[in-house]
């Protein structure tokens, strides 16, 4: 599963803390979760790079 917006990053926190209702694997939300948290800190790291670098020409 791909997050491609807040609202489904929402909701995969939502159902891993209980106050979402569903039938998922707990251990898969985990997975998913723990994925996301990864791909976001690369983003974050990827991002203050390129700000880094704004405005030193």
């Amino acid at each position: 599963m791909k997050i491609h917006n807040n609202h489904q990053l929402k909701d995969l926190r939502d159902k891993l803390n209980g106050s979402i209702q569903h039938n998922e694997d707990e251990e898969l939300l985990q997975e998913q979760w723990n994925q996301l948290h990864s791909d976001m800190e690369s983003q974050r790291a990827e991002d203050e790079g390129n700000w880094g670098g704004f405005g030193d020409e």
